[in-house]
Parts: C-alpha cells; structure tokens; sequence
C-alpha cells in the first residue's frame, strides 16, 4: 500500500495540474482490503469523497514564464539603477567636498588680498613676487569669483 502511494499522489497532482481537470471529479475511496484507491467516477457499491481540485491556472505556464522574466529583468534593472544611484551620490559628495575646500581656500586668499599693503606671494618655482595694484585687484575679482562658484550651495 505505502508502495503505491507516491504513484497515486503523482498521478493526483498530473490530473489537477492538466487543464482538462477543471472538468473532471476525483473520488477517494478504499476497498475492502482497507486500500486507498482514487478514480474519476464513484465505485459502485463502495462509499467514496469527492475530493475538491484546484482549478488551472488563469494564465499558460509560457506566459507566467515570461511575466516572471519580465519581472527578474525589471528587478535587475531597478538594482542597477540603485547602484548608479550609489555611484553618482558617492560622486557628489566627493564634488561638495572639493568645493568646500575649494571655498575655504577663495575666502582666505580674499581676507590676505583685502589686508592691503605689501603682498608678497611664491611663485611655484620657488621666487617671491610682489603684487602690483592691479594684479592684487584682479586677484581679489578671482577670488570672489571662486567664492561666488564654490560656497553657494
């Protein structure tokens, strides 16, 4: 008996997974060696259950596979959006952190340029150079520029 169980429980799912299952009756019953038995029509002279079957699926095993690719290809999609989100937000703040510091920098080349006076500078190469009027006026014009792009948020 327990032998043929697994043969009945699979021959059960196959009939309620097949589309004609919508039409036809299952009924469970046992016979006089105490055997369960199921079949499509009630055994004369034997009581049986009608089982209840799960009606078939709304949708073709094709569509809900591709309704399920469609999905995992939307899933993939929205995760690679998330990561370029990451990216681009990680990208930014690096930008907001050079432009902090590039602020900091105008704000006090500005305060030195205001000071007035003699306004020594070294150059790159190593040589001290003294700011003419003119160039310290274009130098403070530079600065405010640099404040103007830099420190609004």
């Amino acid at each position: 008996m327990l032998r043929r169980l697994p043969v009945i429980w699979a021959l059960l799912v196959f009939t309620t997974a097949s589309p004609a299952a919508d039409t036809q009756d299952i009924y469970k019953w046992t016979d006089d060696q105490g055997e369960v038995h199921y079949t499509q029509f009630p055994p004369p002279g034997h009581k049986s259950e009608k089982l209840h079957t799960a009606p078939p699926p709304a949708q073709s095993p094709e569509t809900n596979e591709n309704n399920l690719q469609k999905q995992v290809e939307t899933m993939e999609q929205q995760n690679k959006e998330q990561q370029q989100g990451a990216k681009d937000a990680k990208q930014w703040e690096e930008i907001q952190k050079i432009r902090r510091s590039n602020c900091e920098t105008a704000n006090k080349n500005l305060v030195n340029l205001q000071r007035g006076g003699n306004i020594r500078y070294m150059s790159p190469n190593g040589e001290v150079i003294r700011l003419s009027e003119e160039e310290r006026q274009k130098r403070i014009d530079e600065a405010n520029k640099q404040i103007k792009e830099n420190c609004n948020p």
